[in-house]
C-alpha cells in the first residue's frame, strides 16, 4: 500500500504547477465552475454528469452560514463554491501545497474571510472538534482515504448529527469497467503515488450504512461510460452527439431494469448523519 508521506509528495508535484497562474485565471465560484462544466474544451466536462449532480445536490439546502468541509479539496473548487454561497468553510488536503493552491484562489475569488486551510492526513482530524462541520463534501476522494487507519471514524465524528455527507465517486461495481480502469492505469502508467487503488463499490457504501441513518445514491453512466475512450475529442460535435446518444440509451435501461444501477460507473451519495 501507498505510504501517506508519498502520496502527499505527488499531489505536491500536481498542485505545485497552478500556484504561479494569475488571478484571473484562479477564480472560482457557482458561475464559473458551470461554465467550465459545459465548456467541452475543459478537461473537466468529461465528468459533467457526475459534477452537474453533485452541484444540485450540495446546494438543494441553502448553505450560507453552514460550516463546511472541503474534504481532500485538491485545488479547492467545490469549497470556493461553498463559499461562494456564503458557508464557512475548511479546505483539508493531504497535500500542504494543494492548500496553498486553495487560499490563494480563494483570495482570487474574494471569499478569503470565509475559509481557512488544514494541511492533515485523513486519519488525523484532532485538530477539529466533534461535530465541528454541519457539511461536508469530497470529491473523488473518500476512495483516497478510506486506506488510512480511522479515516471514516473521523470523518463522522466531525460532522454533526443531521449534517450531510456528500461524495461525487467513481463507482466499482462492475467488473467490465474496474478492468478496463486498470488497463488504463497500466498503459498510462500512472504512479502507484497518485494513490487510486481503492474503488469506491458496495463495500464503501456498506461501511458507509453503519454510521449514516440515511444513504442516498444517484448511480451515473452505464453505456456512457465509453467517454473514456474520447478523452480529449469533445470538442468534436460527433462525439459530443455520440455521448448524447448514450446518455439517452442508459436512461432508457437504468428505467426498464434498475438493477443495472448498481453497475454503473460513477455516482453520488448523500449521507445523513
Amino acid at each position: 500500500m501507498i505510504r501517506a508521506a508519498e502520496e502527499r509528495a505527488f499531489y505536491d508535484r500536481i498542485y505545485a504547477q497552478h500556484l504561479d497562474l494569475p488571478d484571473h485565471a484562479l477564480a472560482c465560484n457557482r458561475r464559473t465552475l458551470a461554465a467550465d462544466l459545459a465548456n467541452p474544451e475543459r478537461a473537466i466536462y468529461e465528468r459533467r454528469r457526475l459534477f452537474e449532480t453533485a452541484l444540485e445536490k450540495l446546494l438543494a439546502q441553502p448553505v450560507a452560514g453552514l460550516r463546511a468541509l472541503d474534504y481532500g479539496c485538491g485545488a479547492g473548487d467545490w469549497g470556493l463554491v461553498l463559499a461562494g454561497e456564503g458557508a464557512e468553510v475548511t479546505f483539508l488536503d493531504l497535500s500542504p501545497v494543494a492548500i496553498e493552491l486553495a487560499l490563494r484562489r480563494a483570495g482570487a475569488s474574494g471569499v478569503a474571510h470565509r475559509v481557512r486551510g488544514v494541511p492533515r492526513d485523513a486519519g488525523e482530524l484532532a485538530c477539529f472538534a466533534d461535530a465541528e462541520f454541519d457539511l461536508i463534501f469530497a470529491s473523488a476522494a473518500l476512495h483516497h482515504t478510506l486506506k488510512y487507519p480511522d479515516a471514516l471514524e473521523e470523518l463522522v465524528r466531525v460532522l454533526k448529527p443531521g449534517g450531510r455527507l456528500i461524495l461525487a465517486e467513481t463507482y466499482g461495481n462492475n467488473p467490465l469497467l474496474n478492468a478496463a480502469r486498470r488497463l488504463g492505469w497500466r498503459l498510462h502508467r500512472q504512479p502507484a503515488e497518485a494513490g487510486e487503488e481503492i474503488l469506491f463499490s458496495d463495500r464503501e457504501l456498506g461501511l458507509l450504512r453503519r454510521h449514516f441513518r440515511d444513504v442516498e445514491l444517484t448511480p451515473l453512466n452505464l453505456l456512457a461510460m465509453a467517454k473514456r475512450l474520447f478523452r480529449g475529442r469533445f470538442a468534436s460535435p460527433w462525439v459530443r452527439r455520440l455521448l448524447a446518444a448514450l446518455e439517452v440509451a442508459d436512461r432508457l435501461l437504468l428505467r426498464a431494469f434498475p438493477l443495472l444501477h448498481r453497475h454503473c460507473g460513477e455516482v453520488v451519495v448523500v449521507a445523513v448523519r
